[in-house]
């Protein structure tokens, strides 16, 4: 075992979900902010059919968090985009 196989299995996480203490959030916006130490995500919700909206959840991530989530995230819109359109998945940098 190579020592980036070693590394690898140490981060390893067994994560799991209660979906009644973490419901899933839909979000019609999302503000972000950032400083010289990290992001942070706001996320927002629409009060019923008014113009008005209220955050519902903060996220704070380190930069380099923030950039996993970011490349994740190309990567899993890639995966979806590229399997409806030609039955293939793509992923494109």
């Amino acid at each position: 075992m190579t020592n980036e196989d070693k590394q690898q299995k140490e981060v390893q996480l067994n994560v799991g979900v209660d979906p009644t203490r973490t419901p899933i959030l839909y979000a019609d916006a999302i503000m972000i902010t950032s400083s010289e130490n990290g992001i942070v995500l706001d996320i927002i919700q629409r009060v019923g059919s008014s113009n008005q909206a209220s955050v519902v959840s903060r996220v704070g991530l380190s930069k380099e968090h923030a950039k996993k989530l970011a490349e994740k995230l190309i990567e899993h819109v890639n995966l979806t985009q590229g399997s409806a359109v030609t039955g293939k998945i793509k992923i494109s940098n």
